[in-house]
């Protein structure tokens, strides 16, 4: 839902006169290229007198000059698809403002907008839902997400079919553990519907809310199959200067674990590494609600700061967190039959660029970190970490 704007009444008219300042415009230009048009052949003629060859060369390279201008102002800039998925029983005014920005930068710099709105139930994995009610929550939000999988799937579908080459922008609004699923759902459909990220290369781009003054979003991530690539030395250095990667932290993990943990911090929220190492030892619930404690863990920690608002830069830590995470994988081959669970705090551009990547391995826990329901007179779980949402 938008906010309601001021001075509505005066905006419809700036609209209608933006629109009549056009339709002049063109009408304007359109009388000047007739006369034009026909003055010009004269005017060439009194200078150059009856030179046809010439005239003739003049002519096929103006009609080419303009062909081409006039394919240069058609080409298509793309669709704009704007996702929300609030969460259920969140009343975040926040949510409603992203939306109405997001929908207004895409409209602003592609030819047409798109927008999916679904409310997501929470994943049942708290202390205060019982077993049954927690699997229908879960059922739910599955459905939920299913949803907004499904029309925006149509949509890339509809775009794939008229024009395969048409550039997307995925603007993504919702809770980490939501968007990391949803472009887990992706990871299959953009390489078969899209023809693939190796045909077309940086087509579909996830731009993200911008902190900067004056600025509102940016194009964080372009979704493409080099983002698998190796990290060159030199980027491995400036990689290593937006995220230390820890491969043995120090954490109570448990020896009998069915999980190892994979805790990816590139937010400023300085406790979310702790607490979700103190998570992964004590266990948890991921958001299938499948309870289980980790034996070992990876970190990928950004520090007390948020990433630079770079598209290379956002595109490296992406890199980096993908190659920490199958170097890791490949080094431990005694933790292959084991669940891998995300702890995540990061740009929901981040959080889906890694499902579409890894999503089909990985299962992501709340970053309340559910826990088992308790017994009765003992302590309740201590829940923090990053809020739900993140644009």
């Amino acid at each position: 839902m938008g906010l309601p704007r001021a001075g509505s009444g005066t905006g419809r008219a700036r609209e209608v006169l933006a629109g009549t300042s056009t339709w002049a415009v063109a009408a304007l230009a359109g009388v000047a290229a007739a006369v034009a048009a026909g003055t010009l052949p004269d005017v060439i003629k009194s200078w150059l007198g009856e030179r046809r060859p010439f005239l003739t060369v003049l002519c096929v390279v103006a009609a080419g000059v303009f062909a081409g201008i006039n394919l240069w102002q058609q080409r298509g800039k793309g669709v704009g698809i704007v996702v929300a998925l609030p969460r259920e029983g969140r009343r975040d005014p926040w949510d409603g403002q992203w939306v109405v920005a997001a929908s207004d930068h895409a409209r602003r710099g592609h030819d047409s907008c798109f927008t999916v709105r679904r409310t997501v139930p929470a994943s049942g994995s708290g202390t205060e839902r019982k077993a049954g009610e927690n699997a229908g929550g879960e059922a739910a939000r599955e459905d939920a997400l299913e949803v907004a999988y499904e029309l925006v799937s149509a949509r890339l579908t509809e775009l794939s079919a008229a024009d395969p080459s048409t550039p997307v922008s995925l603007y993504v609004n919702a809770a980490l553990p939501d968007a990391f699923e949803l472009g887990a759902k992706f990871k299959f459909h953009i390489q078969r519907e899209l023809r693939g990220m190796h045909e077309i290369p940086e087509r579909v781009t996830l731009p993200q809310r911008s902190e900067r003054p004056h600025t509102d979003f940016f194009p964080a991530v372009r979704i493409s199959g080099r983002l698998k690539d190796p990290l060159s030395p030199a980027e491995a250095v400036r990689a290593a200067k937006l995220a230390e990667v820890v491969e043995e932290p120090d954490f109570e993990s448990d020896p009998e674990g069915r999980a190892v943990a994979v805790v990816v911090h590139l937010s400023d929220n300085p406790l979310m590494v702790a607490q979700a190492l103190r998570a992964a030892g004590t266990g948890c619930a991921d958001t299938r609600g499948e309870w289980a404690r980790c034996r070992a863990a990876l970190v990928v920690d950004g520090g007390p700061a948020n990433l630079p608002e770079t598209t290379a830069d956002f595109e490296l830590v992406v890199r980096h967190v993908y190659a920490a995470w199958r170097a890791w994988t490949r080094a431990r081959p005694q933790y292959a039959g084991l669940t891998h669970r995300l702890f995540i705090a990061a740009p929901a551009s981040v959080a889906f660029t890694l499902g579409w990547l890894f999503g089909h391995t990985v299962r992501v826990v709340e970053p309340s970190h559910g826990t088992p329901p308790r017994s009765p007179g003992t302590e309740p779980p201590h829940e923090t970490g990053e809020t739900c949402t993140s644009s």
